[in-house]
């Protein structure tokens, strides 16, 4: 993208080719952003500045996007594919923090303390990504008090979600985990069939098991027996949730 301004064309004028593909890009990625929190109610002018401004990188699956103590110098916005967050221990255990799809942002912190990045980031398909440095998102948030306002309330919201993953891991057992975490996945990305409510994420046990702060074998034992209670079902590394209802009360 270019950070151009885009003059009005006179009466009559002619648009040439790269001039109409330029413009219609950019109201292609203003009603993308319309529907995200952090970018709600701000007007059309606010939007077509923030559009300039933004770049696109993509990365392949499996791609490390930054690792934990990076340098934070970019927010990151996600136009399509998904991205998994998550720390690692002196060990080298990793816990899964969250997984990010098309219009979830994430790496503000950083942008915005200035600290090393708290974890790392990956992309779990191949995905294309919006991005915004660190004095440009700044110098939005100068001119829009109601993106500094949206930006406020997505913190408040990653803190809370942050402070419930604590409380779960240290509370409940691998099961009551795994389930509560495979209900969240198939409220963001699970999709109604015939069988029950597909997750549409590409998820490897050592994914699950990361993202529930648990064992592989534990988090394996625990699949296995909502398998055999038809709670869900893996067919070619797609997991249905077969029975919602069930494993709510398993995860309350």
């Amino acid at each position: 993208m270019t950070n151009a301004a885009i003059a009005s064309p006179r009466k009559g004028a002619y648009n040439s080719p790269s001039s109409m593909a330029h413009d219609a890009n950019l109201t292609r990625v203003i009603e993308f952003l319309k529907p995200i929190a952090l970018f709600a109610e701000l007007t059309d002018v606010e939007l077509m500045a923030l559009s300039r401004d933004l770049a696109q990188r993509a990365f392949r699956q499996g791609e490390i996007i930054f690792e934990q103590d990076d340098p934070g110098q970019v927010l990151y916005l996600v136009e399509t594919g998904q991205v998994r967050i998550f720390v690692q221990d002196a060990d080298g255990q990793e816990t899964g923090v969250n997984i990010c799809g098309p219009g979830d942002v994430f790496g503000e912190l950083a942008v915005i303390d200035e600290n090393p990045r708290s974890a790392s980031a990956m992309a779990m398909q191949d995905t294309v990504l919006y991005v915004l440095t660190r004095d440009l998102f700044r110098e939005h948030l100068r001119r829009s008090p109601q993106l500094a306002l949206n930006f406020m309330r997505t913190l408040s919201v990653r803190v809370r979600y942050s402070t419930q993953q604590m409380n779960s891991l240290a509370m409940r057992d691998v099961p009551t985990r795994l389930a509560r975490k495979l209900l969240e996945l198939a409220q963001q990305y699970g999709v109604v069939e015939p069988k029950g409510v597909r997750i549409r994420l590409a998820l490897t046990q050592s994914d699950l098991a990361s993202a529930v702060g648990a064992t592989r074998e534990s988090t394996n034992k625990a699949l296995g027996a909502f398998r055999r209670q038809g709670l869900v079902l893996v067919e070619q590394g797609n997991l249905t949730i077969l029975d919602p209802e069930a494993l709510r009360d398993l995860a309350s």
